[in-house]
């Protein structure tokens, strides 16, 4: 529903798996077709005067044993269109944004509002909300996502990262929305392992309201002890204008939430409580 005039609090833009990258179509992905979709998706959410844009991972892919430079300007022609939004941009990295590259070259390509170049986990605040930013691009041992060294259902949150987290959220004096790539609801290929552990500080803290992620482009909607986990359908699905996936955000004054879904992406309303 639509709040009532005055009492949203805050509006945001989210879009996520755009997957660009100068590649053949393969099954149900178009890779080509992301520039224009990314074009719209960021046009409109623009025109929708919201605070920010928030990109859930995945913007790039690659071709078959593509050269580096190929990768990088596919990312630099991406970015590019989220940057046509034109405010703060916020990223999280998905697994494909490594496929050819490091995870440094990935940050450096990319733009996070105010958030050190060299920080792939972060958090900022916005109209009295803390976000999290989680990086779940990691192999059991540790190690970062690097030049495709990784399997796509092996994907960590490090223990040095949950313990930042935990640390996060005990000091915010807000309310927090978690963003993420890799789905933390459940278990399964297209969710973190160790995403029990991570709702466990989640959970502990008592302070979030919902978790928006990416990675599984079907889309998918949960709710966890009193978390909603909300999983937003991927850009590159599907050809033509209408399989595009992008959504506007609104958080009324009691912290309730309402997603509202473009083209393929899902309306839900995400009540507090």
């Amino acid at each position: 529903g639509v709040p009532l005039l005055g009492q949203t609090r805050l509006r945001f833009g989210l879009v996520t798996d755009s997957h660009y990258a100068d590649a053949n179509p393969l099954g149900t992905r178009f890779y080509r077709e992301s520039l224009a979709k990314m074009r719209e998706a960021v046009a409109t959410l623009r025109g929708e005067l919201v605070s920010f844009l928030g990109v859930l991972g995945d913007i790039k892919d690659m071709a078959p044993k593509e050269p580096e430079a190929v990768t990088l300007a596919s990312l630099a022609a991406i970015e590019a269109e989220i940057q046509q939004f034109g405010g703060p941009t916020y990223h999280v990295l998905g697994n494909h944004d490594m496929d050819n590259i490091s995870k440094p070259q990935m940050l450096a390509g990319i733009t996070n509002t105010g958030i050190p170049k060299d920080q792939s986990y972060y958090a900022f605040s916005q109209s009295g909300l803390r976000f999290v930013v989680i990086d779940a691009c990691y192999l059991e041992d540790g190690k970062h996502y690097d030049r495709g060294n990784f399997d796509w259902r092996q994907t960590w949150v490090p223990a040095e990262e949950l313990a930042w987290l935990g640390r996060e959220l005990a000091a915010a004096r807000e309310p927090v929305i978690v963003l993420a790539h890799q789905r933390l609801d459940g278990t399964g290929d297209l969710h973190v392992k160790n995403a029990a552990d991570v709702r466990v500080v989640l959970e502990r803290s008592q302070k979030v309201l919902a978790v928006f992620t990416g990675h599984d482009h079907a889309g998918a909607y949960a709710r966890v002890n009193g978390i909603h986990y909300y999983t937003q359908k991927a850009v590159v699905e599907g050809s033509g204008p209408d399989r595009n996936a992008y959504t506007l955000v609104e958080v009324d004054a009691s912290w309730n939430l309402t997603v509202t879904g473009y083209r393929t992406a899902v309306s839900k309303d995400l009540p507090r409580g």
